[in-house]
């Protein structure tokens, strides 16, 4: 127990001096003091509300995992409590394969949902599930193949018995990763676009609601490989929900529109944006025409086309000051939209950290800055609205004229 506690100790301790030296070596990028000068019980409630599903899926888990090992133990099988526990050790190695891409979503949902870029959203959806599929896959058959030597080295045990009932789990309970890409794909998709209230029951059912009902049956039913086939029948059981939760959704007419989990007025049509890619100062400066030229072919008239295209120049010609000085190569990613009564600017590069509100504060007063100072007066007083978020190394800035 004692080293039990040390390891775990240690595997906190270890991490956070690993990121406290990554952070003090960026002193001229980041600074970060402690001051409760900011603190707000508002924010302190919403944060509480936003890490809900986190904290449900493991208070379930240590909850489920207390349950089954009681439900175990009643077989009277030396053996199965620690036989059962090799795949949940094995998981915490490989859970990368359905974890990472998920978590991506998760990501960059907030993102997209932020920006109304539907395409972006259904295109993230995909690749989270296509690359969590095939890892996954793979990582089956890998404990599939070479359930033995797993078994031996997990278990650390040379009882027959032992090692038989601990490969007969890894065998059989290794069949439900494949439905992990499906489970926790949407899982932390509910978290990415804040739908926390059934987020914070399906985290329940994955760990705990679905599982422990299953289980108990199983086992009454086959006998204390019902433990292991349980996996597969919970991780199916929460996949089918997933679906019929989309496929219920009333906001969407097909099954992609439905799996957006969105108003039905959220986005707009292709005939409404128009995106466009710049990777140098020369395609920037066509930006701003490409821009008014947008605006006039939905509805603006010349005034309020050439507020848009000015934003966009200024903005665009910022970032390229700001982007194209260090030799390497960087994209400007410029997303047109017309909704409703507003012209949006989406920008998007892969540039240094920069926020054009707060810059903006910091350039005021600022003698040889005056210039810089205007030309994000401009941006920042002519438009109704502007937005600013930073995920995965990437600035995403929303305009609205």
């Amino acid at each position: 127990m004692l080293q039990i506690g040390l390891a775990t100790s240690l595997g906190y301790i270890v991490p956070f001096f690993v990121c406290a030296s990554f952070y003090a070596g960026k002193k001229s990028a980041s600074v970060f003091r402690l001051k409760f000068k900011g603190f707000s019980p508002k924010l302190c409630a919403e944060m509480i509300r936003l890490g809900a599903p986190m904290g449900v899926a493991k208070g379930s888990k240590a909850l489920g995992g207390l349950i089954i090992n009681n439900l175990l133990t009643s077989f009277n099988m030396p053996y199965l409590v620690a036989a059962h526990g090799v795949f949940a050790q094995i998981t915490v190695f490989v859970r990368a394969a359905w974890y990472a891409p998920a978590d991506t979503l998760m990501a960059f949902a907030g993102v997209f949902v932020g920006e109304e870029d539907k395409k972006s959203i259904k295109l993230s959806q995909k690749l989270s599930l296509l690359h969590a599929l095939i890892m996954s896959s793979v990582v089956t058959v890998v404990l599939f193949v070479f359930c033995d030597p797993l078994a031996a080295f997990f278990l650390k045990s040379d009882n027959p018995e032992a090692l038989e009932l601990a490969k007969q789990c890894i065998k059989v309970s290794c069949l439900s990763l494949p439905f992990h890409t499906i489970v926790y794909n949407f899982n932390n998709y509910l978290i990415g676009i804040k739908r926390l209230r059934f987020a914070n029951i399906y985290s329940f059912l994955i760990e705990c609601g679905n599982l422990i009902p299953i289980t108990f049956l199983m086992l009454r039913v086959i006998g204390y490989e019902g433990a292991f086939i349980s996996k597969i029948f919970n991780m199916a059981g929460l996949s089918l929900i997933a679906l019929l939760y989309i496929f219920l959704n009333r906001e969407g007419k097909s099954f992609g529109d439905k799996m957006l989990l969105m108003p039905r007025d959220f986005g707009t049509t292709p005939d409404n944006e128009i995106s466009v890619i710049a990777s140098s100062t020369q395609e920037i400066e066509e930006l701003s025409k490409i821009a008014i030229a947008f605006a006039m072919e939905h509805g603006a008239d010349k005034k309020r086309a050439r507020k848009y295209g000015l934003i966009t120049e200024e903005l665009s010609v910022f970032l390229a000051e700001h982007c194209f000085i260090d030799g390497k190569e960087h994209n400007i990613n410029m997303r047109l939209v017309s909704k409703g009564d507003d012209l949006i600017i989406c920008m998007r590069d892969d540039c240094k950290p920069m926020n054009l509100v707060k810059y903006y504060k910091l350039l005021q007063g600022v003698q040889d800055k005056k210039e810089e100072e205007i030309n994000l007066a401009i941006i920042l007083k002519m438009a109704k609205d502007v937005k600013y978020t930073a995920a995965f190394g990437a600035n995403n800035l929303i305009v609205r004229v």
